[in-house]
Formats: structure tokens, sequence, C-alpha cells
């Protein structure tokens, strides 16, 4: 009769806070400042204007230079804001001044309060939905409106490639970070329904250990010679997979294993394989995958599943993923596949990445990490996909710590709650804050 293998595994789902762990200008406030600093430095050298355009705004004054005459101690270091330049303007106060968008959606996101990438995501789904009811109001075409929606949109994301390209990256590890995505699978962290599956993990692990001693050992080579860890070197690990292994019933070793969960290395519990699902474009969480693979370590991969910066063979991918929402199936029954350009699924398809995840999650349990990520609806088909799978074992934030008294975990959980169908499972899944701890210390 086969034995059956539990692999235990992990997903870390990557996003933007990550990033700015790491300290790179990566927040949406940073990508809009940058473009009005950059434009003021066109427009305005401290004491008088010149005319400008580019595909997103159109500036024009009369004659070579409009000579201010005030200048105000706000605006001496320059406009380095989209409400400073706006402020400037109607201080200005003359009609002689000519200031329009060209770039309708980008007028839309400086003109509105948001926070984070996927309010973006989230503002141009808004403006696909006013489309689609104006259409459906008036029965009329409205082609030209949506065109000019998507060619906005697509500027945007140009834009923002651009952007994320030229800022200033480090090649820098934060240890406290990376002793978190190796971390080992905790008995408080899993789901009870799949506590019985880390018990025989651990009977695998233990079995691997053996194994790989016993090879080691016909080449006069010791376990601590290949793998520099405490519990190796004094002899810790090796004394628990000898005391074990001797208890060759394997229920009774299973029950024994139950016992003393909490005195076990915690090199024992360590996950196979580990799924770095990067949603940034960037290339930050490279520096998290090992050079090389040891076979008593997990296997570490990574995948980008919405594209990376200048890759003609996986290009971005931003747009929208909830699929769930009401009026994503009017959407659809539009019959029309300019609604659908940038719509996240069909981006998908670009690459095999998405085929790969689903392989992974089918391989085996799995325990989902967030590490940065909102959870925010403009991706919630996926994180449904994920999220609600028979294999997720759990799913813990690593939160941000605003202040001493502040973190995000609540608002980490609400999202989380948002794409969820089955609530009950969500309570049963996510990990307490109790058992959670911050990405790291700012």
């Amino acid at each position: 009769m086969l034995k059956m293998i539990i692999d235990m595994n992990r997903i870390i789902l990557v996003g933007n806070g990550f990033d700015k762990a790491h300290g790179m200008a990566t927040t949406y406030q940073e990508f809009m400042d940058d473009y009005w600093k950059s434009v003021g430095n066109e427009i305005f050298d401290g004491s008088s204007f010149k005319s400008y355009q580019d595909e997103f705004i159109y500036f024009k004054i009369p004659g070579e230079r409009y000579n201010l005459t005030f200048i105000l101690p706000e605006y001496s270091s320059g406009i380095t804001s989209y409400s400073k330049f706006k402020s400037l303007l109607d201080s200005c106060n003359t009609p002689s001044i000519e200031f329009v968008f060209l770039n309708k959606f980008f007028e839309r996101l400086s003109e509105t309060s948001l926070n984070n990438w996927v309010d973006v995501e989230n503002e141009y789904y808004a403006a696909l939905v006013e489309i689609l009811k104006s259409h459906e109001r008036n029965n009329s075409n409205e082609i030209p409106s949506l065109e000019k929606l998507n060619n906005d949109f697509t500027a945007v994301r140009r834009l923002l490639e651009e952007y994320l390209s030229k800022i200033e990256k480090t090649n820098a590890k934060i240890l406290s970070v990376q002793d978190k995505i190796l971390a080992p699978l905790r008995a408080q962290d899993i789901a009870h329904s799949h506590k019985m599956g880390l018990t025989k993990h651990i009977q695998q692990r233990i079995d691997k250990i053996d194994v790989e001693q016993k090879r080691l050992a016909k080449q006069n080579t010791e376990l601590s010679d290949i793998y520099d860890i405490e519990d190796f070197r004094n002899g810790n690990i090796q004394k628990w997979v000898s005391e074990l292994r001797a208890i060759e019933e394997r229920g009774n070793r299973r029950q024994q294993i139950r016992k003393c969960m909490d005195m076990l290395p915690s090199f024992l519990s360590l996950p196979e394989e580990i799924l770095l699902l990067t949603f940034n474009y960037t290339d930050t969480v490279e520096r998290y995958i090992p050079a090389s693979s040891q076979a008593l370590l997990p296997h570490v991969e990574c995948i980008y599943i919405h594209g990376r910066l200048k890759d003609k063979s996986n290009p971005i991918i931003f747009g929208y993923g909830d699929e769930l929402d009401t009026n994503y199936k009017a959407i659809e029954d539009r019959n029309d596949n300019r609604y659908l350009e940038y719509i996240k699924s069909t981006g998908y398809h670009r690459t095999d990445g998405y085929r790969r995840l689903l392989e992974f999650a089918e391989s085996g349990y799995f325990q989902i990490f967030i590490m940065g990520h909102s959870c925010g609806n403009s991706d919630r088909t996926l994180l449904n996909t994920l999220f609600e799978h028979s294999n997720c074992m759990s799913i813990k934030p690593f939160y941000h710590q605003i202040s001493n008294e502040k973190d995000n975990y609540s608002d980490i959980v609400r999202n989380i709650s948002r794409n969820f169908k089955d609530k009950q499972l969500m309570r049963e899944r996510v990990v307490n804050q109790t058992y959670c701890e911050p990405l790291s210390k700012n």
C-alpha cells in the first residue's frame, strides 16, 4: 500500500508595502507628486510661468513668460504636488492663463483623494461602469468615451512604468523579512482541520532528514557540514530524528510528535516549497530567492503575476480583477471587447504565471503569508481562488505598524473578508492578530 505524501507549502502574496518596507518610493502619492514636480520644474522658475504641454495637460500663458507679481513662501520650493500647482494658479486669478487636462482619467486621479494603487484600479473600473450605465440609460453609442478612457488609462500605465523604472533601488535585504519568509509552519497558525496534516508533514521531514543523513554518511560528511544551523551543530535535530524514528509504528510516532510539538526544533516543520507571488513590477523580491537550493531547505520560486518592468515577454498588468462584482456580468454582456481591455483575467493569459500558480496550489496544502498586499477588490478574483481553495490551511497577514498605537491589521482583515464568499471559512483560516506581527520595524 502506497504511503500518502503530505506536502505543506507556502504562498507569499507580495504587494507594494513590501517595496515600501525596503525604502522604495513606490506609493501612489509619490508617483503623482513626481509628475507634478517634473511639470513644475518645466513651467515655474520661482517667479514666472512659461507654457507647457504633454499628453496629460495643456498649459498656456500669454507671451513667452508670465511674471508673477507675488511670491508667497509656500511656493519658494517650487511645485511639488497638484494641490500646490492648483493653489498657485488660483492665486494668479487671471483668465489669460489657460489650463486643461488632455487626459481626463488623469484629471480624475488628480482631483480625487486616493491612497493606494488599488484605488486607482477601482477608479478605472468605476469610470468603466459609468460609461456602461450611460449607454444603458441613453441607449446610445458610447464608444468614443470608452476609447478615450482606455487610451487615457494606457497613458497613465505607461507613465507608471517609466516612473518605477527610474526610482532609486537597493539590493539590501532585511534579515527579519528573510526570517519570516523562511519561517517554520506553526501549529498556532494552522486551521484546526489541517493540524493533523502538519503532524504528518513533520513525520515526512523526519524521514527525509534521516535519508539525507545516511546519504551524507557514505561520503564521510555530516549534516552540520552542509547546514550552518545551531540545532545541527549541537546535534539537537539528529537526536530528535533518532528518537522519533525509533518508534516503528507510524501512528504512535505521529502521536508522540503531537505531544512534543512545542519542543521540536523548528527545522522539522519548514515548508517544502515557497512561492513568492509578487503583484509588484519591481524585482525587490528576487533578493530573497536563495542562489542555490539544498535538499532539506524549502525550494523558493517567484511568479510575477502582474508582469515585470520593461519585460516584453511578461508585460505589466494594470487594471481591474473583480469578476465577482455585480456589474461585471453586465460588462461581459455588452459583447464589446473594449470593455474588457484592462480586465486582469485577460492579461493573465499572456504568460504561464497564472497556470503555474494554480498548479502550485493543487500540488499540496499551503499557508498564505501576506506581505505588503492590501487584498483590495481589484485582485478579488485571484484572491478568492486562493483563499477559498480546499488546500489553503491559513492566511497570515504581516501588517504595517503605523505608530506605537496604530497598525493596519484590521484593514487587511476587512479586505480579506471581501474576498471570501464563505465567511465561516474566512474566520477559520485568518490568523488572529495575537499570532501576527509587523512585516518590518521602521
